[in-house]
C-alpha cells in the first residue's frame, strides 16, 4: 500500500460544481463572501455592507455599486466501498484494487485537509469514519480497513440511511451486482452531491476464458448452477455484460454522475490519475 500510495502523492481531489455547503475553505461556493475572487458588480440595496461600495465605480457612474466575490467553502469527500461477496472475486481480486482506490482516495483528501467521511456497504451501510479531517486518520482507516472482508449482498439502498452528507464529492467503489442503484444515486444527486461511480469488475467477467462444464455458485446467495461453457454460451455472456455495463452507465449519464470502468488487470495508480484529470 505504501508503494501506491506514493504513486499517487501528486495527484489532487478537485470540485467540479460550485459547493453550496460547508465551512470556510479553498473551493468555490455557491454564495457570495469575502475571497479575492472577483466574480463582479450588483447594484447597492438598502442594508447591504457599505463598506462593499466600489468607490471607483462611483466616480465614474455617479451610482452605488457593491463589489461580489465567490464564497470559499471547504470539501467534504465521501468514499462509500462495496465489501459484499461479489467484491471477493478475479485475478486481480476486485476487493483489493477496490480497497487501493477507496483508500488512495482518503489519502488524498486528508493530505489536501479537506473533510472525509468513509463507508462500507453490503445490505447495510456502516460508517468507519465521519467528517474526519488531518492525516493522523489515516492510520486508522488502512487497520480497519485492511481487516475488513467482505461478505453479505449488496443493497445500495441502504444509502439513504445516512442521515447527511455535506456537500462535496462522493466516490463510490463497487461492482454494481445489486439493487437500489438508481434509488442510491437519486438521494446523492438531489442532495446537491458530485458523484462519481467507480466500476470495479475483473477480466474473468468481462471476458471470460472458461471451458467445458462449469459449477456457478452465486457468492452472495450460494445458489448453484451448473452450465456447459462453450462458444455459444460465451458469446451471450458476453453480450449480457456489455448490457449490464452500458446499463450502469446510462444510469450514471442520465444523472450527471461520472462512470469510470475499473477492470481490475489495470494499472489502479494510472486510473486514478486518468480519472482525477477530469476534474
Amino acid at each position: 500500500m505504501d508503494a501506491f500510495l506514493k504513486e499517487i502523492e501528486k495527484l489532487n481531489i478537485l470540485p467540479r460544481k460550485r459547493l453550496i455547503k460547508g465551512g470556510k475553505g479553498n473551493y468555490k461556493g455557491q454564495g457570495f463572501g469575502n475571497s479575492l475572487d472577483f466574480y463582479g458588480h450588483r447594484e447597492y440595496a438598502v442594508g447591504d455592507d457599505v463598506r462593499k461600495i466600489d468607490w471607483k465605480a462611483y466616480s465614474r457612474t455617479k451610482k452605488f455599486y457593491i463589489k461580489e466575490f465567490t464564497e470559499e467553502r471547504q470539501m467534504h469527500v465521501n468514499i462509500i466501498l462495496d465489501y459484499s461477496a461479489s467484491m471477493d472475486f478475479g485475478i486481480p481480486n476486485k476487493w483489493e484494487v477496490a480497497k487501493k482506490f477507496a483508500l488512495g482516495m482518503s489519502y488524498l483528501t486528508l493530505k489536501q485537509n479537506d473533510y472525509l467521511s468513509f463507508y462500507i456497504l453490503n445490505d447495510e451501510m456502516k460508517s468507519i469514519q465521519k467528517n474526519v479531517k488531518g492525516k493522523e486518520y489515516l492510520y486508522e482507516l488502512l487497520k480497519t480497513i485492511s481487516q475488513s472482508k467482505a461478505k453479505g449482498s449488496t443493497d445500495f439502498q441502504c444509502i439513504s440511511n445516512v442521515d447527511f452528507f455535506m456537500s462535496g464529492i462522493t466516490f463510490i467503489i463497487s461492482d454494481c451486482f445489486g439493487e437500489g442503484l438508481e434509488q442510491a444515486l437519486n438521494i446523492l444527486c438531489v442532495g446537491g452531491q458530485e458523484v462519481v461511480l467507480i466500476h470495479v469488475l475483473s477480466p474473468d467477467e468481462l471476458n471470460p476464458s472458461y471451458e467445458d462444464e462449469l459449477k456457478l455458485v452465486d457468492m452472495e446467495t450460494g445458489a448453484i448452477r451448473r452450465i456447459q461453457f462453450n462458444d455459444k454460451v460465451r458469446e451471450i455472456y458476453i453480450k449480457k455484460m456489455k448490457a449490464f455495463i452500458e446499463s450502469c452507465k446510462n444510469i450514471c449519464i442520465s444523472r450527471k454522475v461520472s462512470y469510470v470502468l475499473a477492470p481490475t488487470d489495470q494499472n489502479p495508480a494510472r486510473m486514478m490519475a486518468k480519472l482525477l484529470g477530469g476534474f
